[in-house]
C-alpha cells in the first residue's frame, strides 16, 4: 500500500487541503444544493461600471476538437453540446430540485390516472432566432421526425416509444401517432402507455427536443447530419440566447445576441474557443478568457490568481469502470449479452473494484475535488443517493479472496494469476486520453490490479483519443474486455442508461433483476416519495451486487471567472456546458479581460 501511494506522489501532484476561496473585491454567495460543503461559492458578481456591446470570451477546455454538430437531437459529444447550448434550447425549465417548472419554453401537467401529459407553451409570442413564430407544431414535428427510419441519432428512446401509437407509427402501420393531440397552437396532450416518476425531472421521460419545422420539413431526416441548419454555420436557427456569427471549424465559434431570445436579448456577444487543458491556466492568467471550467488536478497553479474568482459546483457526472458483455442488436433494439464474455464472472469484476484506492487517488491526483463514488446514483441526487451503501472501498485482501474463490490462481508462481483453465489470462482495458493526472491514474490502476495478481493492459498500449474511444466502446470492439468511462447523468436520476434497450448501456449488461428494479423505479407507484426512495435503494444495492459497473469518482468542478464579469452562476449542473448561467444577465465591466 505504501508503494502504491508513493507512485501517486511521484506523479507530481501533492495533497491539497481544500478551503473555500473568495477573491478580493468580489461579491459572491453559496446556495444550498445536493452537497452543502462545496469548496467554492456557486455564483459571483464583480464590482465595476458596465460597458455596452462587450464580447464575452469562453474557453471550452477540451483535448478534443468539436465535430460541428450543434442541435441536441444529434449531438453525442460534450464539446459539441457545449457550443450547441448557445443556439439550441430544449422545451422545459426546472427549479433548484431539478423538477420541471414554468421557467422554460413550455410547462407540463400530469394526470397519472388518465396517463396524459399536457404540454403548454409559457408564452404566445415566442420566435425562432430568424424571427419566425414558435408554436407547439415545432415540438410535435420534432417528435414525429425523430421516429423516422432515417433518423441517425441516438436520442430516440423509451421516452418516445412510451407514447401511445408510436410503435404503430414506427412500424408503418399508422400514418399518425394516435397518442398525440394538438389542442391549439400553444398546447398539446401526450397520452402515454406508462406514467413514470422520471417525467417530473429535467432531462427525464418527457420528450424535450424541439427544432424549427419551417426549416427541417424540407430536409430528409437521413440528411439532417449533413445539413448546414444542423451544423456550426450562420444558417442554424434555434431558441437559444445566441446566433452563430462566424466559425473556425473544430476550433471556435463567434456568436451574436439573439434579439428574439425568450428570456431577453443578451447584453454581450460571445466567442467560444476550444482550449487545451495544458494551456488553460496561462490563458486565464493572461486574461484571454472570461470563464473556463478548470482542470482540478492543476488547482495549485491557479488557486492564487488575483484576476479571477473561483466558483464551484457538484457535477452531475461520475467516472466508472465497466466491461464488454455483448452487443447491441439493431434488429430487435436490445442489448444482448455474450455468454462467453471474459468478464462474465461477477467475482472477477468485484475484485477489480476492491483493488482500487480511489480515496488516495482523489486526494493525491485531484486535490480532494474527486471523491470516491459508492453508488451509480451519485450524491448530486440528494436523498435518492444511498450514502449507506458499502461500495467498493479499497480492500486488496478481499479482492484476492474473491479471485481465489473464482478460480483465478497463480499457477506458475510469477505473481500473475492464470485463468480458470490454468492458461495465461490478460484483461484488455480501454481508457480515454484526458489530462496528465488521468494518465497517472490509469497507470496506478494497472499497478493496483497487478498487486492482486491481475494482468491488465491498455488496449493499443496507450490511452485513446476520446472520440475514437467512445466509437470503439459503443461498437463493443471484441479486443476490449473492460473500459474506464465517464457518464454525465443530467438532472434525471433515473438510471435507464443501464437498461436492456438503451444504446448508451455500452457494457450491454442485461439481467432479469436489474430490469425488474428499473421497471419499479419507473412505475406509477414511485410517484409516491417514500416508495420512490425504497425503489432507488434496492436498485443501487443490486447494482453493487451484480457489479456490472464499478463507480469510481464523483467530483466538484471549478470554474475560473475573470473579474470583469458580472452575474455568473454555476449552480445548475456542469459549468462546462456554459448553459449553467443566465446569459441575459451577464455583463462586462471592461473592454478586455483583466490580467494577473
Amino acid at each position: 500500500m505504501n508503494k502504491s501511494k508513493k507512485m501517486l506522489t511521484l506523479a507530481g501532484v501533492t495533497l491539497l487541503s481544500v478551503t473555500a476561496l473568495a477573491a478580493c473585491g468580489a461579491k459572491s454567495s453559496s446556495k444550498a444544493g445536493s452537497k452543502a460543503d462545496l469548496s467554492f461559492p456557486t455564483e459571483v458578481t464583480h464590482d465595476g461600471s458596465v460597458i455596452k456591446d462587450g464580447q464575452f470570451k469562453y474557453a471550452v477546455v477540451s483535448p478534443a476538437a468539436a465535430t460541428g454538430l450543434l442541435i441536441d437531437e444529434l449531438t453525442q459529444q460534450l464539446t459539441d453540446s457545449t457550443f450547441g447550448s448557445m443556439v439550441d434550447k430544449s422545451m422545459f425549465g426546472y427549479d433548484g430540485d431539478r423538477k420541471l417548472d414554468d421557467s422554460g419554453l413550455a410547462k407540463v401537467d400530469f394526470d397519472t390516472k388518465e396517463k396524459t401529459i399536457t404540454v403548454s407553451l409559457t408564452g404566445k409570442d415566442y420566435k425562432w432566432s430568424d424571427g419566425k413564430p414558435f408554436t407547439i407544431d415545432d415540438y410535435l414535428f420534432t417528435i414525429e421526425k425523430m421516429a423516422d427510419k432515417g433518423y441517425t441519432g441516438v436520442r430516440f428512446d423509451d421516452k418516445f416509444t412510451n407514447i401511445v401509437g408510436m410503435d404503430e407509427f414506427v412500424a408503418g402501420t399508422a400514418d399518425t401517432i394516435s397518442g398525440i393531440e394538438k389542442v391549439d397552437d400553444y398546447t398539446a396532450v401526450l397520452t402515454v402507455k406508462e406514467m413514470e416518476p422520471s417525467m417530473m425531472y429535467a432531462g427525464g421521460s418527457v420528450p424535450a427536443y424541439v427544432m424549427p419545422k419551417h426549416i427541417f420539413k424540407d430536409i430528409p431526416v437521413a440528411d439532417w447530419e449533413k445539413s448546414e441548419y444542423a451544423r456550426a454555420t450562420t444558417k442554424i436557427v434555434g431558441m437559444g440566447p445566441f446566433k452563430v456569427k462566424e466559425v473556425v471549424n473544430g476550433e471556435s465559434i463567434t456568436f451574436e445576441p439573439n434579439e428574439y431570445y425568450f428570456k431577453g436579448k443578451p447584453k454581450v456577444g460571445l466567442k467560444m474557443d476550444i482550449v487545451s487543458p495544458d494551456t488553460i491556466v496561462s490563458e486565464m492568467k493572461a486574461g484571454h478568457y472570461d470563464a473556463a471550467e478548470m482542470p482540478v488536478d492543476q488547482i495549485d497553479s491557479y488557486k492564487g490568481l488575483s484576476n479571477v474568482t473561483l466558483l464551484g459546483n457538484l457535477e452531475s457526472s461520475y467516472e466508472y469502470l465497466s466491461f464488454n458483455f455483448g452487443k447491441y442488436d439493431e434488429a430487435v433494439k436490445k442489448n444482448v449479452m455474450n455468454p462467453d464474455a471474459k468478464m462474465n464472472d461477477v467475482k472477477l469484476r468485484q475484485a477489480m473494484g476492491y483493488a482500487l484506492d480511489t480515496k488516495t487517488a482523489g486526494e493525491k491526483l485531484y486535490n480532494g475535488l474527486y471523491h470516491p463514488a459508492n453508488s451509480l446514483i451519485i450524491s448530486f441526487f440528494g436523498e435518492l443517493h444511498d450514502s449507506d451503501l458499502e461500495g467498493f472501498a479499497y480492500n486488496p485482501e478481499k479482492a484476492k479472496e474473491l479471485l481465489d474463490e473464482a478460480g483465478y490462481k497463480d499457477v506458475d508462481g510469477d505473481g500473475i494469476r492464470e485463468g480458470k483453465d490454468g492458461k495465461a489470462f490478460k484483461i484488455s482495458l480501454a481508457a480515454r486520453k484526458r489530462t496528465e493526472a488521468n494518465e497517472a491514474l490509469v497507470q496506478q490502476y494497472l499497478a493496483w490490479w497487478k498487486e492482486i495478481g491481475l494482468n491488465v493492459e491498455l488496449y493499443t498500449g496507450r490511452t485513446i483519443e476520446i472520440n475514437s474511444f467512445y466509437e470503439m466502446v459503443q461498437a463493443n470492439d471484441a479486443n476490449i474486455d473492460a473500459y474506464l468511462g465517464g457518464w454525465s447523468t443530467g438532472y434525471d436520476p433515473m438510471p435507464n442508461v443501464w437498461g436492456p434497450t438503451n444504446k448508451f448501456n455500452m457494457s450491454r449488461f442485461v439481467s432479469e433483476e436489474n430490469s425488474k428494479l428499473l421497471e419499479a423505479i419507473g412505475s406509477v407507484e414511485s410517484f409516491d416519495e417514500k416508495k420512490n426512495l425504497e425503489n432507488y435503494k434496492k436498485w443501487q444495492e443490486n447494482a453493487f451486487n451484480e457489479a456490472f459497473a464499478i463507480p469510481l469518482f464523483e467530483s466538484e468542478a471549478v470554474t475560473a471567472v475573470n473579474k470583469r464579469v458580472k452575474n455568473w452562476d454555476t449552480y445548475y449542473g456542469s459549468a462546462s456546458k456554459a448553459s449553467a448561467t443566465a446569459w441575459e444577465k451577464v455583463e462586462l465591466t471592461a473592454d478586455k479581460g483583466i490580467a494577473e
